[in-house]
Formats: C-alpha cells, structure tokens, sequence
C-alpha cells in the first residue's frame, strides 16, 4: 500500500522538507539519508557562513582550482546571469546591508559603513571550465544563495527518482524552493498552497515534475541605517528594488531557473519580466501589496 512518508531537517540556513511516496518504509528512510546527505555536501561547499567552504576560500583567495560539483553551479549561474541580463547576480554582496549571518541570528537597527572596492560585473570573472579554475577580481565575492536551493532540489529529485524504481513521487522543499516528480499516493498531482500575506489566504497550485520557488519582501527584514531592508536587491546591488509586489511565485521545469526569475519578477513590471525573460511557458502568482492577485499557470 502506498504511503506519503515525511521528514525535515535543517541545513543551508534554513528548514529542509522531504515526501516519499513508495510502499516500503525502509525505502523511504534510505532515500531521506540520500538527500540529507547531499544537502548537507551542498552546504558544506557553498555556504558564505562556512570559512572552511569552498566559496568561501575562493571569495578570500580569489584564484582557485574548484571541485566539479563548483564548476558545474558556476556556469549554471553565468547563463542565469546572462539570461536575466545581470538582474539575478552571484556576485551581489547582501552581507554590505546587514545579512551577514544566518538570518536568524541577524541584529536589527544595524549601521554598516563599508567603503570597500565592491565589484558585481560578474562577466568579468574569468572561467576555464577545462581547467576548472576560476578567477575573481578584487572586490568581488560569489554568494549563489539566490538559486542554489531549487538547483539542489532538482538535482536531488531526479538522481533519486532514476535510481529507484519503487517510488511514485517525491518532494524535495528546501527553504520555501520545491521541486516534484511524480504522483501523491492517491495518484493525483502534488498540491502546494501559496501565502498571500495581506489577505491572510491562500492560493493552490499543483506541480507535476517541476519546480516552484516563491520570494517575498514581506518575511526576511531587518533594519539598517533606521530603514527597512530585505533580502533582494536592485541591479546596482545596494539597495532593494522599487516594487509593488510583496510575493511572487515562479513554477518552472528548471529549478534553478524558478528561484532566479523570482528575482527578476521583483524587479520589475511582470509584463516587462516575461518579455526580458523571452519565456512563453513561465507559469507564475504575483500577489501585490494590496492583495490582488495576478497568476499566469500554463
């Protein structure tokens, strides 16, 4: 008989949350330590909170020969960059406004003064992917926290479901960025609802074999210099963009590519996004601060 079994877990700064849809439990729990593990090896190379990561020694020697697993999140970000036309950018320092800890740990009311060369032309980072090495300038530091989750996830999700056989579906929900494959036990498509924090409702979407990633300005805040601050920032990288939107949520088949667009979504007029995006089937929810709710689900 089908069963739905659920873990979670913390990594990345954030919750984890695992479904496994099979009839064995020891299938299930053997699948969770998979995943648990590899986002736990995610972490460890790709936290900016980890001295000892990977990104972080390259952030501080500047010149490095990478791991493949690097390698590989790297260019994933260049064509995400070049993609978005530098809207969603690795190379922009949240850290310079007061997110430089886990974000439960940041203090509010916080004055920062950093007058440090700050350089986000990530073009200008130099890449040979022959020789795995990677070269930053002075001034510039990688954080690839605007779309490694929903990466991961999509990465996990697959291995997984190639690898076994025996389940129907999964979910892999890393900090808020999803992705599925596959079916609940009752053979229908996965259901997830969407917050609409003015309204107090909810909004229901269903994925089958895709992605979701939903970023707000509404949860993640803090203060600096007496003004209020969220986690994205504008193409300048200093300060947040101007936006009526309070949420958006982007359903892709590419994980990585939902968590970045929310990006650019938040950037700008929706209308403007799709056309700079050149997408046709991006479905989307856009909840604004009035609480209107504006979706696209192709």
């Amino acid at each position: 008989m089908l069963e739905e079994f659920e873990y979670n877990g913390k990594a990345m700064g954030t919750e984890y949350f695992i479904s496994i849809v099979c009839n064995s439990k020891g299938i299930a729990d053997n699948i969770y330590n998979i995943a648990k593990n590899d986002i736990e090896q995610y972490e460890s190379l790709f936290s900016r909170f980890i001295p000892t990561s990977e990104l972080s020694i390259l952030n501080e020697k500047k010149e490095m020969i990478v791991s493949d697993l690097f390698l590989n999140v790297t260019m994933k970000a260049y064509r995400l960059f070049t993609r978005t036309r530098g809207i969603f950018n690795p190379l922009v320092q949240i850290s310079r406004l007061g997110y430089d800890s886990n974000f439960l740990d940041i203090k509010d009311d916080i004055n920062i003064n950093d007058e440090s060369i700050y350089d986000i032309d990530f073009s200008s980072v130099f890449i040979n992917p022959n020789k795995s090495l990677i070269c930053l300038n002075e001034g510039q530091k990688l954080d690839y926290g605007g779309f490694l989750k929903g990466y991961l996830a999509e990465i996990i999700v697959k291995n997984i479901k190639s690898s076994f056989s025996d389940i129907v579906g999964i979910i892999i929900n890393i900090g808020g960025d999803i992705y599925t494959q596959g079916l609940d036990k009752n053979g229908n498509k996965f259901i997830f609802n969407i917050y609409n924090p003015i309204s107090k409702d909810d909004v229901f979407v269903t994925l089958y074999n895709q992605g979701l990633a939903t970023s707000g300005t509404y949860k993640r805040s803090w203060s600096c210099f007496n003004k209020k601050m969220h986690h994205i920032l504008d193409i300048t990288g200093k300060q947040n963009p101007e936006s009526d939107i309070v949420s958006i949520s982007v359903i892709h088949n590419d994980g990585a590519k939902a968590e970045a667009y929310t990006k650019v979504f938040l950037s700008m007029d929706y209308k403007n996004a799709l056309g700079l995006l050149g997408e046709k089937d991006i479905s989307f929810v856009i909840i604004k601060k009035d609480g209107k709710v504006f979706k696209n689900i192709i």
